[in-house]
């Protein structure tokens, strides 16, 4: 089960790294786990002197519950004692129950998993034929 976690995790860490990425400054610090495949991050830039912060949950779970948001809502303390205000956002599998996902936490969906028949399926690529393969066939 340990390396299944880690896969897991990783597929996590891709799916944070497309919502918030590095080339637009984004610095991704992942919190301590607590258990589980839910992974929690916190996604911080610095723009023109003012700090966007973001506290971001990866879910693999139909449907998220609102004790788990509830608790991200604390505020961050930065190495002086400020406060920053931080936005909450929760990336979830394709086809996930988000009816009870309050309005001011920002939703995004993953490419990878999606939720088909009850079940969290992987999402694979689809094969791609070369181009002259699709040419004949075409013929």
């Amino acid at each position: 089960m340990g390396s299944n976690q880690d896969i897991m995790h990783q597929f996590a860490r891709q799916e944070i790294n497309r919502f918030f990425s590095t080339y637009d400054g984004w610095k991704i610090t992942p919190l301590p786990e607590a258990g589980g495949y839910d992974r929690e991050f916190i996604a911080e830039r610095s723009i023109s002197g003012n700090k966007e912060l973001n506290k971001v949950l990866v879910s693999f779970e139909k449907k998220v519950s609102k004790e788990k948001l509830e608790s991200m809502r604390s505020s961050e303390r930065g190495p002086y004692g400020q406060v920053f205000k931080s936005d909450i956002a929760l990336i979830v599998p394709q086809n996930s129950d988000t009816s009870s996902i309050p309005g001011d936490i920002r939703l995004f969906f993953m490419k990878s998993f999606a939720f088909q028949d009850g079940m969290l399926a992987w999402m694979k690529k689809p094969v791609q034929k070369p181009a002259d393969e699709k040419s004949k066939a075409a013929a």
